[in-house]
Parts: structure tokens; sequence; C-alpha cells
């Protein structure tokens, strides 16, 4: 099994924010392209997220959704699988909302994703999980 990414990003800044899962069984949390966590994934998140990632890898085309106008607060959100040339899944989203409209199997593993990117990175550090896009966070800092 190979590696699946997920990453979301505010539309006027080229940093990200990403979840790599590694063969099902490595979990890596990216910021701006720095990996700021690495753990194995529990089996609950492998029971949880095995089906839906074996189910996107049978889905034969990538998956376009033009984004929404939202402004500047506006989020692009892009699931890939390594080895492929595009993304299965590119999207606009608004923050703090999951993405739905994709179909199945990736509503759910996009959904999945965004849950677990923002849980590890709240845990890591809560006022920079959801709310502050990472254009931002330069800002800020």
């Amino acid at each position: 099994m190979s590696t699946l990414t997920y990453e979301r990003s505010g539309r006027t800044n080229t940093g990200a924010q990403a979840v790599r899962l590694e063969g099902m069984r490595n979990l890596r949390i990216l910021v701006q392209g720095e990996t700021v966590l690495e753990r194995a994934l529990t089996v609950e998140e492998q029971e949880r997220l095995g089906p839906l990632v074996e189910e996107a890898r049978r889905q034969p085309a990538p998956v376009i959704v033009l984004p929404t106008p939202g402004g500047p607060t506006g989020m692009a959100v892009s699931l890939a699988f390594e080895g492929e040339e595009a993304p299965r899944v590119r999207a606009g989203a608004h923050p703090g909302q999951p993405l739905r409209g994709v179909g199945s199997p990736y509503d759910a593993l996009l959904e999945e994703l965004d849950e677990l990117l923002t849980e590890e990175l709240h845990a890591r550090s809560p006022r920079h999980a959801y709310a502050v896009l990472p254009h931002e966070l330069r800002q800020q800092e």
C-alpha cells in the first residue's frame, strides 16, 4: 500500500497543512511542508480509514470540484496517492466545514482525514488548529 496525502491550504498562500498516511501504518502531520508530528496509526484509525482508502484507490478518475466563491477565507483541499500524476480530489472548501458533494467514498474519507488533521494540530498547538489559515499564521508569528 502506498502513501496517501490530504492537504488543505488557504487560497492566498502556497503553504499548507497536511496529513500523510504511509502504508496505513504511519501518520505524518506537515505544516508548511515541514513534519511536525510522526507516529504510528492506531488500530482504531487503521480500521476506520483502511476500507475508505481502499475504496478510493479503486476509483477510476480524479474528482475536481470548482471552489465556490468565498473570498480569501476559502480553502483549497486535495487528496493524492503517491505515484499518480494528478490528485484524486481537488476542491474548494470553507474552513471548519466538511467537504461534501465529491461522492463516495471521498466524502467520508475527506471528513475523516480533515478531522484527524485538525485533532493532531489542536493537540500540538490549539490556537493554530483550524480557525487560523496558514497565511494568517505568518502574520501572527
